[in-house]
């Protein structure tokens, strides 16, 4: 039942993104929960596509491990957004590029227009921004916010000197794009469920079983899902270890 209640969630949160044809909020969506299949689900058309990576360098020898790298999907029902996965292996979500075809909400609920929007509107807009950040082999500036949102402005390289950088000049320059990524290796390390441990019948902590001999343990079973619910109640929906030890 809690299974189904979650993926109806889902659902309901990946509708919501889309207002209307013209307008987008992002505000409503579930990083690191909403998946690849929820898009299918709305969007039978949802097609892979290459993308370009602002933040990395364009030879593609960097590579940034929140999300699989310059592969997003794209869907007709949401204009100028590309959702990119977690990882090759994993369907959930965990980085959006918008295009400069976007306008909508962005998650923190401010309004932008991609094609009319400049790095100056962005700095009065928010504060404590890290701006002008760039790895040196990137095509764009970025201005981050929070770790999370970043802003680029194209990098002109017949612009000397481009360290420093002409803050005035690029303050005045058009946003190229946006990224929204989430750590979801750190979303799931919070909300991980750890299995519980049983040692000859009676619980106990993982401390205690990392200082255990192998040569001390006679036979180890491992419980998963039902079978382990049902033997240890709601103690054991994370999986449990059964350890039973050699009789001195």
């Amino acid at each position: 039942m809690r299974k189904i209640t979650i993926v109806l969630l889902l659902f309901i949160s990946s509708k919501t993104l889309s207002q209307n044809n013209d307008t987008i909020n992002l505000s409503k969506i579930k990083f690191c929960e909403l998946t690849i299949n929820d898009l299918k689900s709305e969007d039978a058309e949802l097609k892979e596509v290459s993308l370009e990576e602002m933040d990395l360098c364009s030879d593609g020898f960097v590579q940034d491990g929140r999300f699989e790298n310059r592969i997003g999907y794209e869907s007709k029902l949401y204009p100028g957004v590309i959702f990119q996965k977690y990882q090759s292996d994993n369907n959930i979500i965990a980085k959006i590029h918008l295009t400069r075809v976007f306008k909508g909400f962005l998650p923190d609920g401010n309004y932008v227009e991609i094609k009319t929007l400049k790095a100056e509107d962005i700095i009065k807009k928010y504060n404590s921004l890290n701006s002008w950040t760039s790895r040196g082999c990137s095509d764009y500036y970025g201005i981050k916010k929070d770790d999370q949102i970043y802003f680029y402005v194209k990098i002109y390289k017949d612009k000397k000197p481009q360290y420093t950088v002409d803050e005035k000049y690029y303050t005045g320059q058009f946003i190229q794009g946006i990224d929204i990524v989430s750590n979801c290796y750190s979303y799931y390390e919070k909300t991980k469920i750890n299995p519980l441990y049983i040692v000859d019948g009676k619980e106990t902590t993982e401390e205690i079983i990392r200082n255990l001999k192998p040569a001390d343990v006679d036979s180890i079973t491992v419980l998963k899902d039902r079978n382990a619910i049902d033997k240890y109640g709601e103690k054991g929906k994370g999986g449990v270890i059964e350890i039973y030890l050699k009789k001195k």
